[in-house]
């Protein structure tokens, strides 16, 4: 393997309750990966998750909410009428 094709990595303590730890390796033993894949695939998840989340908010900050208001109820009235729609499922 090339030394370009490795990915450099850090040792990074963490202190976590007992309780956190127990389920985490329990969660890593039933998905069949090591403790600290879990960690590495929660952590990137949950990052990206809040990232998506801070762009789409600053988006937000710069757009009237009037506009946005009136651009989705357009989007909906595009939506063809459906009788048949499941009461749990209607606006």
């Amino acid at each position: 393997m090339s030394e370009s094709c490795l990915i450099k990595t850090q040792v990074v303590t963490l202190r976590v309750p007992n309780e956190l730890k127990s389920r985490s390796e329990q969660q890593a033993k039933v998905q069949g990966v090591s403790l600290n894949n879990l960690a590495n695939y929660l952590l990137t998840t949950q990052l990206s998750q809040l990232e998506t989340f801070a762009g789409i908010e600053q988006r937000l900050r710069t757009k009237n909410l009037g506009d946005l208001k009136q651009k989705i109820a357009s989007l909906l009235d595009k939506v063809p009428h459906n009788p048949n729609v499941p009461e749990w499922d209607r606006l």
